[in-house]
This record gives C-alpha cells, structure tokens and sequence, in this order.
C-alpha cells in the first residue's frame, strides 16, 4: 500500500511539473527551460514530453538555473519549443517509453541526482598534516674565533589547521583560497658543534600561510578529481631556531603543485582532499620544502 501511495504522488508530481514547465527555445544541444513554479537545481535531469501525444523525445540535464528560467544540456533524443518536462524518477515510471513512437526517442536511464554533476563554489574547513625538510648551511665560530660553515640536513613533521574557499571561473577551472595556521618543524645533527655549539640543529615556526591556487578538474563524478598549482605566502607567527637566523625565517613564499578529488556525500556536501608540494625558493645557504596532506569538509553554495 505504501508503495502505491509513493508511486501515486511521483506521478502526481510529474503532471504538475510537465504543466509548469516548457521548453522556450532549442539552440544545436543547449535548450532554454521557462519555470513556472518549477523547483529544479543544477545536474537535475528531466524527461522531455510531446504534448501532442505525450511521449518522451529526450532528457536534458539542468545547468544553470536563474530569474524563472533554466538553461539544460540535451543528453539524448530531441526537443522542440513547447515540449514540456517530466521528472526522472524510478523505472515503473518508465514503462511508457517505447523507441518505436517517435525516432529520436531516448531510452530510460535512472539518474544518480545524489550528488552535483557541475561545480559550483563552496567553502570548507580543512585540516594539514606536513612532512617538512630542510638543508642549511651553518655559520659558526670555533674557540678561536675563526669562521666556519657545516652543512646539516634536517626533516620532521608538523599540523595545520583552517580554511579555504571555492570560486568557479567555469565548469573546468576554480579559484582556491586557503588560509590556514600551520607548523614547520625539522630537526637534524651536524657533524661539528655549529648550532649554538651543539651538533644538533632545529628550526621550530609556527606560520599563518595563504595560498592561491588554480585547480582543473579532470573527473566530475561522485569523486571529483583536480590538479593545480598556484602561490602561498607564510608569515611568520612565532619561531626558534639554532640553525637559521632572524632574517631567513620571517616571512617565505612559496610555489605550490597539487592533486586532489572531492568525494562528494551529497549535493550540499564534500569531503576534500589533497596531496600537496610546496617549494621554498632557494637561497645561497638554504633549501627547504614540503609535502603537505590535506583533508575536511566542505559546504556547496
């Protein structure tokens, strides 16, 4: 009985929705939808009905919706102006299809409407996991007060932790901002007593870095995959150091390579996550780099 029910009010929703909405215009695989009360978003999929005879000719795919109006892709078969629209729903709906009444006719396929087929912006929290290395040449003076330099590699780890905003140029390519506070630890021995006469060497900061990133994403599915690259910018909030001076950690560019994939749980809600290098330009004394492990939760605007 309640399935009954379930399949009786799909179908009464179909009937209102095929009333309210019509096809405006057709131009090659992009068709103009008018909204009459119709509540559709972005990666919906319709049915599109003859209302002659009220048989399905196609399916579009909802893009963009604004002031009343839709703009879809045409997935498969046709559409004329004034053809109207009925939505996708299970296949005991979809028994009425039939490939001989009209040519262009399009088969039934459920549709996953679980999850965004665009990208759109969004925001989110993100948390960091850093693997940080480093390679500096010391200055130091012996008990003679004579000159010297020791070379000391150091490596550790550290975390991070804030934000980062969406912002979709097009279907292909987003703005990523991220601001974040984040720890950059390594530690390492010498071979001679350089750093504040002992042979072990550290560099403890505590930065407040913000990057700017251009992602492409290759994947648009339910695990949305990108690649980037962009620029980070790393204040200093609070550093100790035996190997490095005043002047060499106080504030640090940096260049940024990524790949990444949003998993998306819903149409309001991802998970991102990425795997990040960031490179420190090189000085004369130092060379440092990361490898950055990042993930959180994100919200669809």
């Amino acid at each position: 009985m309640t399935v009954k029910i379930l399949l009786a009010l799909s179908l009464l929703f179909s009937g209102v929705l095929a009333q309210a909405s019509t096809v405006s215009a057709v131009k090659g695989q992009k068709v103009l939808i008018l909204l009459e009360g119709g509540a559709v978003e972005p990666g919906d999929e319709f049915f599109v009905l003859n209302p002659a005879n009220k048989k399905r000719t196609g399916i579009i795919r909802i893009k963009q919706v604004k002031s009343g109006k839709a703009l879809a892709d045409l997935v498969k078969g046709r559409a004329m102006a004034g053809y109207t629209l009925q939505a996708k729903a299970p296949s005991a709906m979809s028994a009425d299809v039939n490939p001989a009444t009209e040519e262009a006719e399009a088969p039934v396929q459920r549709s996953d409407t679980s999850y965004l087929r665009v990208i759109k912006d969004s925001y989110g929290v993100i948390g960091s996991y850093l693997m940080n290395s480093m390679d500096a040449d010391v200055s130091y003076k012996d008990g003679f007060g004579i000159s010297h330099k020791a070379s000391v590699s150091m490596s550790g780890s550290g975390f991070g932790a804030g934000g980062f905003y969406d912002y979709a140029f097009s279907s292909d390519f987003i703005g990523h901002a991220v601001a974040t506070i984040e720890q950059f630890n390594v530690s390492g021995s010498a071979a001679e007593a350089a750093c504040g006469g002992s042979t072990s060497c550290d560099a403890k900061i505590n930065y407040l870095s913000m990057y700017g990133l251009i992602k492409w994403y290759a994947l648009k599915g339910k695990y949305r995959a990108w690649a980037g690259g962009g620029l980070g910018y790393m204040l200093a909030l609070s550093k100790s150091s035996s190997a490095l001076n005043e002047s060499q950690i106080s504030t640090n560019q940096v260049f940024t390579f990524a790949l990444g994939s949003d998993i998306q749980l819903s149409r309001k809600n991802y998970i991102p996550v990425s795997l990040e290098y960031n490179m420190f330009p090189a000085s004369s004394t130092v060379k440092a780099s990361s490898i950055i492990l990042r993930a959180g939760w994100a919200w669809n605007l």
